[in-house]
């Protein structure tokens, strides 16, 4: 597999993550008194946030929430330059 395929990979995996919680706060709002599904919700979010690390550790931020992010410090990221992650 290239670096441009594991990209593409872990790009995937983190709109999955995403996909999951947004179904599961969908979910939850509707049945707030269901623990199993709060409790799906609370490690779905765990899960999201630490594949999004992974990916902007490797590739740079995805969002305006992840600045400051380790590369914007230390080398500088301006949202200007491309290629943007989808267009790599």
């Amino acid at each position: 597999m290239n670096a441009n395929e594991e990209e593409w990979n872990l790009l995937k995996k983190v709109q999955q993550a995403d996909f999951v919680v947004v179904e599961l706060t969908l979910y939850t709002d509707t049945h707030p008194n269901d623990a199993e599904a709060i409790h799906q919700w609370r490690e779905a979010i765990k899960e999201a946030s630490q594949v999004r690390r992974q990916y902007e550790a490797r590739y740079g931020p995805l969002s305006l929430l992840s600045v400051p992010s380790k590369q914007a410090i230390e080398v500088g990221w301006h949202w200007n330059s491309t290629p943007w992650p989808w267009q790599r």
